[in-house]
């Protein structure tokens, strides 16, 4: 079975565009229409620049795509390291042997 190992880059990115999106869309929904203003009220206790604002939209983009893009890479890094260890008798590496997870593969 070949493996398939993630790009933890990739994933960061693709976690932290989400992220942003999802922040600014709620944000900018609680600013024009109300809906969501316990949520942005909640977030702003914990990211500074963050409200129900076109402003606050834009900070808390920025927020959003840092926070997701620290998940994506430790999520990608934790799938990787898994997949490395959890293989039988082989390493997705490629290597006879993994540093990351002390896998010794005889076969190679």
């Amino acid at each position: 079975m070949k493996c398939a190992r993630l790009s933890a880059v990739a994933l960061g990115v693709a976690f932290g565009v989400v992220s942003a999106l999802t922040m600014m869309i709620i944000a900018w929904a609680a600013w024009n229409g109300g809906h969501g203003t316990q949520i942005v009220d909640m977030w702003a206790t914990i990211y500074p620049g963050f409200e129900a604002s076109l402003k606050g939209g834009f900070i808390g983009g920025a927020w959003g795509f840092v926070e997701g893009f620290i998940v994506g890479i430790v999520t990608g890094w934790i799938y990787n390291l898994c997949l490395c260890c959890c293989s039988k008798g082989s390493c997705c590496c490629g290597k006879s042997s993994c540093s990351s997870c002390g896998n010794k593969n005889e076969n190679m």
